[in-house]
C-alpha cells in the first residue's frame, strides 16, 4: 500500500542507475538504497539550518546541488550558486523538482573540487551513492573552503563504522585549518559546521 513507485529510471555515468521515486505524493531521487535528494534530504539538513541563522540576503554555494533540495531550503532573499557535476541530477531536477524556477539561483555543471567561489557561506554535500569523494578529505579543498567562505557546512554520512572513521578524520583536519568546529547529528549523518 505505501511501497514507493519508480516514476522514471535514468542511467548516470557517476551515480550508476538513478530512479526519481514517488511515495505518498513525495518525489525523491534515488541511487541504490541512498536518497540523493528530495525526501529524506531537507530533514538532514533541517538541524544545520536552525544553527546557522544566516541574515537573508547572504551569497551561498551548494557544492553536490543535486535537484535543489538544499537550495530551495535556503532563506530568500538570497544569491545561490549550486554546482553539479552529474548533468543527468541537473536534468532530473528541471524535470521533477523545479530546479529552474528557484529563485537566484545560478546552476553551474562543473566538478566542485575545481570550482570553490567567494560567498558567505557554502554547504558541502557531495556524494556519489554514499561516499564522499577524496578530495573533499584533502588540506588543500578545506583551506580554499576556509579562505572563500565565513561559513562552512560539510554533511557526512554516519552509519557505519567505515563512515565514522572518515568522519573522524575530516573533523581533525578541520580543527587544524577552522576556528570553530560545531558537530551535529542528523539522521544518519553528521553535519560540520565550521568557522
Amino acid at each position: 500500500m505505501f511501497k514507493p513507485k519508480v516514476i522514471e529510471e535514468f542511467e548516470s555515468k557517476y551515480s550508476g542507475k538513478i530512479r526519481v521515486m514517488q511515495i505518498m505524493g513525495d518525489k525523491y531521487v534515488s541511487t541504490g538504497y541512498w536518497t540523493q535528494s528530495g525526501g529524506i534530504i531537507k530533514e538532514v539538513w533541517k538541524p544545520a539550518f536552525k544553527k546557522i541563522h544566516a541574515p537573508k540576503n547572504k551569497s551561498w554555494l551548494i557544492l553536490g546541488l543535486a535537484t535543489g533540495t538544499i537550495a530551495k531550503m535556503i532563506p530568500r532573499p538570497a544569491t545561490i550558486i549550486g554546482v553539479e557535476i552529474d548533468p543527468v541530477m541537473i536534468t532530473i531536477g528541471k524535470k521533477y523538482f523545479g530546479l529552474d524556477n528557484i529563485p537566484n539561483l545560478k546552476i553551474v555543471h562543473a566538478d566542485a573540487k575545481k570550482y570553490i567561489h567567494h560567498t558567505d557561506i557554502t554547504l558541502v554535500d557531495l556524494y556519489l551513492v554514499d561516499q564522499l569523494p577524496q578530495f573533499v578529505y584533502t588540506r588543500k579543498f578545506i583551506s580554499n573552503l576556509r579562505n572563500s567562505s565565513a561559513l562552512v557546512v560539510f554533511n557526512h554520512l554516519y552509519y557505519s563504522e567505515d563512515q565514522k572513521k572518515n568522519a573522524q578524520i575530516l573533523v581533525k583536519k578541520l580543527e587544524n585549518i577552522f576556528t570553530r568546529v560545531e558537530l551535529l547529528r542528523s539522521l544518519t549523518n553528521l553535519l560540520i559546521i565550521c568557522s
